[in-house]
């Protein structure tokens, strides 16, 4: 056998493997749920109550099917007054923040707010392979989960952190029907990547999207070092450098939005730590100035860092942003 045609015999056999490769990696965005939602297997996803109000009751949460094969989740408020859809970051999950993150959850619920909530594909409780999120697609989740919502009478809010920023600010640019305020929290908005690497970002998206980016896995998300400790060590937490389809579908979401947030018109809060080693406040900054809204609000958080929620400054921030929703709560009609 010649060498040219062991070559040939070579480079099919790769080609082949590669196609096999890719076929495995697409995602199936028309199913439900099909997997272990935690909320009746795992007591960490129940909000605990009276350690804000002694005495009150527990609030379990509840599968959410929105439709897409993502698994959400949803913990109704006694008396609910609104709503808000909450996107956690790239690697994170939803029910992590009923006993941390400042116990975001409890408090809204505490404010008479019912949270929704989805894993991004391959995060968290959702299925897909690990950490291989499609942002477009994630955008696509979140519009999904937004038009399940419209079928309930209450003001609608939404909440994103980090990546979930990104798409949370992607879904309302593409659509902000029936939002009455967005909250974003160190979103990462501006990925900030020369032409080389946006290249090269988008080479490995399509060549090997699932695989992850050469370098070190995660940031320091906390001052903290117990929470830094739990975040460390929480198995449904992914503790590896972001995939290549993270990083090219990322940045093509960023490089579009940027001549697109002058079209948004809704109420906006943005926080973001002053010393956030991921997505730097400077992106921040560039999106309150751009955004057309009447009433936005900026808060730079001393010494935040990119997990604001599990920071020190966390119940401060947490303060800032009950404070923010009840202000627009009482600019509307009563329900």
């Amino acid at each position: 056998m010649t060498r040219r045609r062991v070559a040939v015999i070579m480079a099919a056999v790769v080609i082949v493997a590669w196609c096999v490769y890719r076929i495995g990696d697409k995602r199936d965005t028309t199913g439900h749920i099909s997997v272990d939602t935690g909320c009746q297997s795992d007591s960490n996803s129940v909000a605990d109550m009276s350690v804000l109000i002694p005495d009150a009751a527990a609030i379990h949460c509840e599968p959410w099917d929105i439709g897409t094969g993502v698994t959400g989740y949803v913990w109704r408020a006694p008396n609910p007054r609104a709503v808000v859809l909450f996107q956690t970051g790239w690697g994170d999950y939803a029910q992590r923040y009923v006993r941390y993150g400042s116990r975001l959850i409890p408090h809204l619920l505490n404010q008479r707010i019912s949270v929704y909530a989805f894993d991004m594909w391959g995060t968290g409780r959702s299925p897909g392979k690990r950490g291989a999120t499609h942002i477009g697609q994630a955008v696509s989740d979140h519009l999904a989960a937004r038009r399940a919502l419209r079928n309930q009478p209450l003001p609608v809010f939404v909440l994103g952190h980090s990546v979930g920023g990104l798409v949370t600010a992607t879904s309302v640019v593409n659509d902000h029907t029936g939002l009455d305020g967005m909250i974003l929290l160190a979103p990462a908005l501006d990925w900030g990547l020369s032409t080389f690497t946006r290249v090269l970002a988008h080479v490995g998206g399509f060549v090997a999207p699932s695989l992850s980016v050469p370098g070190p896995a995660g940031i320091t998300q906390t001052r903290d070092a117990d929470a830094q400790r739990r975040f460390d060590s929480d198995p449904l937490v992914l503790h590896k450098s972001v995939t290549w389809v993270t990083v090219s579908t990322g940045v093509t979401l960023s490089r579009e939005n940027w001549a697109r947030y002058h079209e948004l018109r809704i109420p906006v809060f943005v926080a973001h730590g002053s010393a956030d080693r991921g997505p730097d406040p400077s992106g921040s900054r560039r999106f309150i100035s751009l955004v057309s809204s009447r009433d936005t609000t900026l808060s730079i958080i001393p010494g935040g860092l990119h997990g604001m929620l599990d920071d020190t400054s966390g119940p401060d921030l947490m303060q800032l942003i009950v404070a923010w929703i009840d202000k627009h709560l009482a600019r509307l009609p009563m329900q």
